[in-house]
């Protein structure tokens, strides 16, 4: 550890400190060394992404496993001329038109 420490002490639930213990022996590194380079870890993840909101945090995680991909230019004829229209009006436009799982649900029965 580089500079000056400070001891402290830390109740963990026993599970984690299970886990933790484990993780440290299949390293062969010391407990105390795992907790803190675990606690630098995600207080380094938690600078990257600093002021993050909930709905910025969800669509960077879906972005970086791949869950998430822009829209590539193929797309800008369906979407150059669409209109913009609020969450409110896209529910008023959609109301009585039955859910998409319901369809899909329907379709598999008229094939059978």
């Amino acid at each position: 550890m580089q500079g000056p420490t400070v001891k402290l002490t830390l109740r963990l639930p026993a599970a984690l400190h299970e886990k933790l213990l484990r993780r440290a022996r299949a390293a062969n590194r010391s407990l105390n060394t795992v907790i803190v380079e675990s606690i630098q870890q995600s207080a380094a993840d938690e600078s990257m992404y600093p002021e993050e909101s909930e709905h910025e945090k969800i669509r960077r995680v879906l972005r970086e496993t791949g869950l998430l991909e822009p829209l590539g230019p193929e797309w800008k004829k369906y979407t150059e001329n669409a209109p913009d229209i609020t969450h409110a009006e896209l529910r008023q436009m959609l109301e009585g038109v039955p859910p998409l799982s319901e369809a899909i649900i329907e379709e598999r029965d008229s094939q059978r």
